[in-house]
């Protein structure tokens, strides 16, 4: 437990970062770009969407906090820890402090990879960092009579739909088949690429719990 407290106030870091900065577009922002999942990301953290934030860290942050906490780890974890910590002090000085923080520069590291440096003025946040962010494709598998799409990550043995040749879709996890969507229960197949914050460069390590 100690070990998942401490990963999930991490993560409280990136749900702060940029709550007082105010989204300075005639459009709403999309995760088309990583300077776009960062104002979405802010958007998400000023209206308390805790399940928006979740959606934004990358399947591979989701893995390395569920390791490094020793079960698996969802967003009922995420969003019961942003909201037994907004009471801690250390948590409303990030808030505080956070507040001010700019993304300063994006920096491409590959096809699909980026570096955005963060500033924050003031205090003890008076410094820069990094975040690291990650393009991934999604699928999202509509059926007929489901409230909840199936939806997973492209090249995630998590979740993986393959279409067969009559049509249908088979769901398997981790190799094991879950489910069969015959083809007339296909609404729709979807696959959309969004930009992912992967990693917080290490900025969390000011907030972690004792």
């Amino acid at each position: 437990m100690k070990s998942t407290v401490r990963v999930l106030v991490a993560v409280l870091v990136v749900a702060f970062f940029g709550v007082g900065c105010a989204a300075r577009q005639g459009t709403a922002p999309t995760r088309d770009t990583p300077a776009g999942t960062v104002e979405v990301f802010k958007l998400k953290a000023r209206y308390g969407d805790s399940e928006g934030e979740w959606d934004i860290l990358s399947p591979g942050f989701k893995r390395r906090i569920s390791q490094q906490a020793g079960r698996h780890v969802d967003v009922a974890d995420y969003t019961q820890a942003r909201q037994m910590y907004r009471g801690n002090p250390q948590v409303q000085l990030a808030e505080r402090m956070l507040q001010t923080a700019v993304a300063t520069q994006v920096r491409r590291v590959g096809p699909d990879r980026a570096r955005v440096v963060i500033r924050t003025s003031g205090g003890p946040l008076a410094k820069s960092g990094e975040i690291g962010m990650v393009r991934v494709a999604t699928w999202r598998l509509r059926v007929a009579g489901e409230p909840e799409p199936y939806q997973g990550y492209a090249g995630d043995p998590a979740l993986v739909a393959t279409k067969q040749a009559d049509g249908s879709y088979v769901i398997t996890s981790d190799g094991r088949t879950v489910a069969t969507v015959h083809a007339s229960q296909v609404l729709a197949y979807e696959v959309e690429s969004n930009w992912y914050v992967d990693d917080l460069g290490g900025m969390e390590q000011q907030f972690l719990m004792p």
